[in-house]
């Protein structure tokens, strides 16, 4: 069980802050990037950001208490369901190809369901998120004491990896 640092998650988010504010005011210097674009370029940063650290908050205060496998998928879902929608209103005609593992509360997810799901999110031979040595030795300690631990860290390693990928996305506003 590790111990929930607040001070460092304050930390990641004023870095991540930041970031976000560099990456836009290098738009604003950009020719030809009108005022409505850098708007929604904002909006749709600061929101990403947002739904991020909010899911990075979920995840650090379950990591306080016995990893339980079911919570940190429910976060994980509650996370990409944010960025879809999100992502339909930026981006409507785009299919983030990112589905929530749909399951209802009478369903118990064992071990192997979820590093299954985990692995069709990387989208295993293209291993979109980079996920593949995590998900391989995910796989090797399928049913050891450490497992729930490794799963939170791919949950935050895929949340941060999701994110990356839809900040880099931005440039189709342009």
């Amino acid at each position: 069980m590790k111990e929930f640092n607040y001070y460092i998650l304050e930390t990641i988010s004023e870095k991540r802050n930041q970031i976000l504010q560099e990456i836009i005011e290098f738009y604003k210097i950009q020719p030809g990037v009108t005022a409505e674009v850098l708007e929604k370029l904002e909006e749709y940063m600061l929101l990403m950001n947002s739904i991020t650290i909010e899911a990075l908050n979920d995840l650090k205060e379950l990591s306080c208490y016995q990893a339980n496998l079911i919570d940190a998928i429910d976060v994980l879902n509650t996370f990409i369901n944010s960025v879809v929608e999100e992502n339909g209103k930026i981006f409507p005609a785009e299919d983030l190809e990112i589905l929530p593992l749909n399951y209802t509360d009478e369903i118990v997810l064992n071990e192997l369901q979820i590093l299954e799901y985990l692995y069709n999110l990387n989208q295993a031979e293209l291993n979109r998120f980079n996920l593949k040595n995590a998900l391989q030795e995910l796989d090797e300690k399928l049913y050891e004491d450490e497992f729930p631990d490794l799963i939170m860290d791919i949950v935050e390693k895929l949340i941060l990896a999701i994110t990356s990928e839809r900040i880099v996305k931005v440039e189709d506003l342009m």
